[in-house]
């Protein structure tokens, strides 16, 4: 209730007042969370990892850039301080950034490390500029294709560095991943392998994927000591990060020749929109890996990279944003608040003045061991699938925007990506405009819009319009509309306004209420056997062909035994769901098997889908884990249905001859009054009473 009550405050509105309120809302309720939480143990391990990585990162980045080791130095250090302080994320870590190594090494070329210093104040003057005026909430209308594939760029480019540096390749080499794809059939290259590199980065990244499920166990940085220790004491040939400068420069004002602030400046202004581009892109990316955690604010977060790119400028580091990799050792290695990123430049700091020694030992590999295994949950291959199958043009900018992103034209890329996904709204703006409308239904209460063929709730010859007003009473004097071939056994319960088709079978001791949600709706051949209960929530449905039900069950659907079907919900043709399975708040798509026990709540399921037995289904990520039905799944189905399909003929013929059951089938042939269900049960009594 906390976190919605945050989010509604967050205006949309430009007013400068309005946003600047806004974000000091979100910056308190962030440290909020330090101050009340329980995560402190974690938070500080968290930092202690991202720093050990971080480091010889800085250092690296730093070097590709023209720049002194110290620039990176600083910037990893201040940059992340100051970002985690005033920043508008849970868990981004702030740093030099790969993306903007090119741009930064050109302005270096040009006006050495003192322009470079330069640049990073002009950059955080921009940034906070697009704070204030609320820009940064542009970045919400970035679609999940170009993030994916931005994401999924950042992972590769990662593992194309990284492997290389795990097995421990000299530099003279210069093997990057692809290389060694395309000698996988000469082996030599095996000779120039460092096994001990090797069994550094494998036995680090073994750690932490295999002890991912103790959550509060540090895998990566009790992996990374550990091979630390083991390497050191056995004298092993391996790379290490080497020599780490002992103090920082002083603060100080950078100085540029006066008729060249022009030109730095209109090298900086793209750096300073490329460093906040990545910066929010990397913030909704970590929220992908942890989607439990307090969303981002975008225009705090591009406020805090601006306040960090001052204080960088000033101790002539250089510039900084949030970066996905380390961001990514931050999750993976348990932090939850934004203390384990300003811990992470702390640690950056007390590293640099008193263990510089010790860090200068640790192997290089055993880090890119750790960033493989980043790099590797980076890739979202199951989203390319996704969009491949069912958006194909937004799987082109999906590989468009991974493209630009791993080859270093990041903009490009996403300029071009975002130009595919224009053509694709345009195209298919037919289907965004039922989105649009799904959307405005779900917020009045509508949990989906199934497309029109699936419905036949209206071909019975008797159904009327359904009543405006959805009192409970009136629910509950609702009359059932049967099939003649329809049977409800004598001690099942159907109570309200429940559409039956043609040899529906409701065994005994179930349970159909459609008393508080309604109306519901039984397809053909149906079986809802013993202790089944379908019930509904208030006010809530799907829309069938337009028309709103609680409950829509299909045809040939069997309910097994205390199995429980709570709307909204929509239950595809075909579909099986076990003893004691639960189904809520949730569309299953045609031909599904639910297994028994398994619970289904929240989610929309494609249709030919195996739910296993005892599964728990609640989220996207649990239903893209879902195998496909095998064909055994169908034809059990099919018995179960022509089992219960032959039960309800012969409950009929047993019960033909008793007068009970006479009154009953010349009832349900009698017409039906041409009056509406409201008109009919309109209680006389004040209605506001119920």
């Amino acid at each position: 209730m906390r976190e919605a009550a945050i989010e509604k405050s967050d205006p949309e509105s430009t007013d400068l007042r309005a946003n600047a309120r806004s974000m000091a809302t979100r910056w308190v309720a962030g440290w909020r969370d330090v101050l009340t939480g329980k995560s402190l143990v974690a938070d500080l391990l968290a930092g202690l990892t991202v720093a050990a990585v971080a480091l010889p990162l800085n250092v690296a980045l730093a070097k590709t850039s023209g720049l002194p080791a110290s620039a990176g130095l600083v910037a990893g250090a201040i940059g992340g301080i100051l970002a985690g302080v005033f920043g508008g994320t849970a868990l981004q870590v702030t740093g030099p950034a790969a993306a903007l190594s090119t741009m930064v090494a050109a302005v270096a070329f040009e006006f050495g490390a003192t322009g470079v210093a330069a640049a990073c104040l002009m950059i955080g003057v921009v940034q906070i500029v697009l704070a204030l005026v609320g820009a940064g909430r542009v970045a919400k209308f970035v679609p999940e294709s170009i993030l994916a594939g931005f994401t999924t760029g950042v992972g590769l480019k990662l593992l194309d560095q990284k492997i290389p540096e795990l097995l421990g390749f000299d530099e003279i080499y210069h093997y990057k991943l692809i290389d060694l794809a395309g000698m996988m059939h000469q082996p030599q290259w095996l000779h120039h392998v460092s096994w001990h590199a090797a069994v550094c980065g494998l036995v680090v990244a073994f750690m932490v994927t295999r002890l991912k499920a103790f959550k509060r166990f540090p895998a990566a940085i009790i992996g990374i000591a550990l091979m630390t220790f083991v390497s050191v004491y056995l004298h092993w040939d391996v790379e290490r990060v080497g020599q780490v400068p002992g103090s920082f420069p002083r603060p100080s004002l950078p100085l540029v020749e006066d008729e060249r602030w022009f030109d730095l400046a209109a090298k900086a202004l793209p750096l300073g929109l490329l460093a906040a581009v990545e910066s929010l892109l990397s913030a909704r990316a970590i929220e992908r890996l942890a989607p439990d955690v307090r969303r981002h604010h975008p225009n705090l977060e591009i406020f805090g990279q601006g306040i960090a790119n001052l204080g960088v400028g000033l101790f002539g580091g250089m510039p900084v944003s949030g970066v996905v990799a380390r961001s990514g050792v931050n999750v993976q290695s348990g932090g939850r608040t934004r203390l384990s990123a300003t811990f992470h430049g702390v640690l950056l700091v007390l590293a640099v003045l008193y263990l510089s020694r010790f860090i200068a030992q640790v192997p290089i590999a055993a880090l890119a061991g750790l960033l493989s295994v980043v790099g590797a949950r980076l890739i979202e291959w199951r989203e390319l699938l996704h969009f491949a199958k069912h958006h194909r043009i937004e799987a082109v900018a999906f590989l468009v925007s991974a493209a630009g992103t791993l080859s270093g034209h990041l903009i490009t890329g996403l300029a071009l990506a975002g130009l595919i996904h224009l053509v694709h709204r345009f195209v298919n703006r037919h289907e965004a405009a039922q989105q649009r409308e799904l959307a405005e239904a779900k917020a009045k209460g509508t949990r989906a819009i199934v497309k029109p063929q699936e419905s036949e709730g209206r071909k019975p010859g008797h159904w009327q319009a359904l009543p405006q007003h959805h009192k409970w009473l009136t629910n509950i004097q609702g009359r059932s509309l049967r099939a003649k071939s329809a049977f409800v056994h004598e001690n099942a319960s159907v109570v309200g306004q429940v559409v039956m088709r043609d040899h529906v079978h409701v065994a005994a001791g179930s349970s159909v209420r459609a008393d508080e949600g309604t109306p519901f709706f039984l397809g053909e051949d149906t079986n809802l056997q013993d202790g089944v209960i379908v019930h509904a929530l208030k006010d809530r449905h799907v829309l069938v062909a337009g028309e709103p039900w609680a409950v829509y069950v299909g045809k040939r659907v069997s309910v097994a035994h205390n199995a429980i079907v709570h709307g909204p919900c929509f239950i595809g043709d075909d579909t099986f769901i076990g003893f004691k399975a639960v189904v809520h708040d949730s569309v299953v798509g045609a031909h599904c098997f639910i297994g028994h026990g398994a619970i289904v709540v929240g989610v929309e399921i494609p249709e030919g889908r195996l739910i296993p037995n005892g599964r728990i289904v609640d989220s996207a990520d649990a239903v893209a884990l879902l195998p496909m039905v095998a064909a055994h799944h169908g034809e059990f189905n099919e018995d179960v249905v022509e089992v219960n399909r032959g039960l309800a003929a012969a409950y009929h013929e047993h019960d033909g001859t008793s007068a009970h059951a006479e009154r009953a089938l010349e009832a349900r042939a009698r017409p039906i009054p041409t009056a509406s269900w409201d008109e009919r049960w309109i209680p006389q009594t004040d209605k506001e009473r119920f």
